[in-house]
Parts: structure tokens; sequence; C-alpha cells
């Protein structure tokens, strides 16, 4: 995989826009349609590590194809790329989204336990 399939899959996977991509990123979209297009174009550092903070994705990776995918956040290694990209979007939300996602996770957690108590009798 090359870095122009690398930069399509990152706009797939979040679901943006190349215009969208551009603006988040402070470049032109003229020059998103270049990196889509042309493989000679390289990717700069500065700007692959701007990817790697807004969307997780390793700027090693970006720029390389150097596994592993998305920028390791945990100290646990084995996170499957899954987990990785929930925790990279954590990162980007606000106090308060991350408030509500505890909510959930907490709901989760007392359902499941309602579920175990009801087995058990």
């Amino acid at each position: 995989m090359n870095q122009c399939n690398r930069i399509k899959l990152i706009i797939q996977e979040n679901k943006l826009k190349q215009k969208q991509f551009a603006a988040e990123l402070g470049v032109t979209e003229s020059y998103i349609s270049k990196l889509l297009k042309d493989p000679t174009i390289r990717l700069s550092q500065s700007l692959a590590v701007l990817i790697e903070e807004k969307y997780g994705y390793n700027a090693a990776w970006i720029l390389n194809g150097n596994e592993p995918k998305f920028k390791q956040i945990s100290k646990n290694k084995v996170l499957s790329e899954l987990h990785q990209k929930a925790l990279a979007q954590l990162e980007k939300m606000s106090n308060e989204q991350v408030k509500a996602v505890l909510a959930f996770i907490n709901s989760l957690d007392e359902i499941e336990k309602s579920f175990s108590t009801e087995q058990d009798k």
C-alpha cells in the first residue's frame, strides 16, 4: 500500500470528504487531490504528525507504511486495531463527551451485572 492509498484509507475510515480533510489540516483541497493521485508527492513529516494528532494514525505508517497503523496510546501493546482507534477517538473528545462515553460504559456494566445476577438464580 503506497502513501496515496494510506491517505485515501484515512479519509474513508473517518467518513470525510476531501474538502473537509483539507480544511481540518489547513491545506488546500487541490493539494489533497494531488496527494491522492500522485505517489511521487511526499507528505511532510509535520503534516503526517498533524494527521496523527487529529485522527490517531501513526505518522510512520502514514509516511512509510510502518506498523502499527495507529498511534500507540496505551501501555498495553496487545490492543486490537479497533481498541486503538477507539482510544484515539477518545483523545479528541471534550471532557463532556468523555463523561457521556463513561456513563454509557457504566450503564453497560450495570446491564451485564444484572444479567449475571439473573443467571445465578
